[in-house]
């Protein structure tokens, strides 16, 4: 196997736009794609930078049911002032957990899929 990266993850989503919206204008992703395939939209968003991104795809395609939801897990670097953004966008955010590998909060996009977003703890500066 030569394995070298992740590409996307498809994220089964019941609206295009309003997740487009909630990922791009909310989240900060960048859009790659957005056009109608074969099968359906075929939305590509990314954090800015990313090598790889989120698909956001239809929960059900030619009578097939994707499901979900998918968990989703992003590092930050200030998982304070990302609180703060969220709660100010109308995101309902969980308050936030410190955990030994770092600071988490967690939300949900608007279908219900589950996100935190993690700003890791330094090395050396881990709780014991």
């Amino acid at each position: 196997m030569d394995i070298t990266k992740l590409q996307f993850v498809s994220v089964p989503v019941a609206d295009h736009a309003r997740a487009r919206d909630f990922y791009v204008e909310t989240l900060g992703f960048e859009p790659v794609v957005d056009r109608r395939g074969p099968h359906g939209q075929f939305v590509l968003v990314a954090p800015q930078g990313a090598e790889s991104g989120l698909v956001l795809i239809d929960f059900e395609v030619d009578g097939r049911g994707f499901g979900g939801p998918v968990h989703l897990q992003f590092h930050t670097a200030d998982v304070e002032a990302d609180l703060a953004a969220l709660r100010a966008a109308g995101v309902e955010v969980a308050e936030p957990q410190d955990m030994p590998w770092g600071s988490t909060i967690s939300f949900a996009d608007p279908d219900g899929n589950p996100i935190s977003l993690l700003q890791p703890t330094a090395p050396g500066n881990r709780p014991n």
